[in-house]
């Protein structure tokens, strides 16, 4: 099974990565501009899973919830992986309380270690939401300063994180499909759930 674990985006925070998206789409141009539907920030890419370990993994994402409190983010602004000057990845940032989204990112890492032919992200975790790959530039560059200014709200849609998922994700020819296998809520005890009968 192809799993990822994610936290849901908000739908007024969803429509108005779309409306920027479309301002860019006027801007500039792009090998391939990502896809809204099914919007979500992705934490862990677990990729092809053995169904044994589902347990273990629901078992994780509640060990961790139940250590960490809701936060708060919002939408940031516009940036480029690797930067500016050649960019491949076209994105946009997040603020509000990124380190709390950071610690959760690297206690699931530590809890997804302990199981062998577990795959996860090692990386430094940089959260960000995929806009569009390979945009086209001029010499000097994606405009950042100036599609940040164009195209950004002043005041960018702000939500609290109650909750990370575990998906799957099943690849089908009108495009991925998601679906929510465990949710777990921040801040919960869990360990009232093991004594129920």
């Amino acid at each position: 099974m192809r799993l990822f674990v994610a936290l849901d985006i908000p739908e007024d925070a969803a429509a108005y990565l779309t409306d920027v998206q479309q301002q860019l789409r006027q801007e500039i141009h792009a090998d391939r501009w990502q896809s809204l539907q099914n919007l979500h920030l992705t934490l862990h890419f677990l990729g092809d899973v053995e169904e044994r370990l589902i347990p273990a993994i629901c078992e994780d994402l509640d060990i961790v919830s139940a250590i960490t409190k809701p936060f708060r983010l919002r939408l940031a602004e516009l940036d480029a992986f690797p930067n500016a000057s050649r960019p491949r990845v076209l994105w946009l940032g997040l603020r509000g309380n990124t380190q709390a989204l950071k610690q959760v990112h690297l206690l699931l890492g530590r809890r997804f270690e302990l199981h062998a032919g577990l795959d996860h992200d090692r990386k430094a975790y940089k959260p960000h939401i995929t806009l569009a790959r390979g945009p086209k530039t001029t010499a000097e560059g994606l405009p950042l300063d100036r599609l940040n200014e164009q195209v950004l709200a002043e005041d960018p849609p702000h939500w609290q994180v109650n909750q990370v998922h575990l998906y799957q994700s099943e690849l089908k020819p009108e495009g991925a499909v998601h679906t929510i296998l465990h949710t777990s809520t921040f801040d919960k005890d869990y360990s009232i759930d093991q004594m129920e009968p």
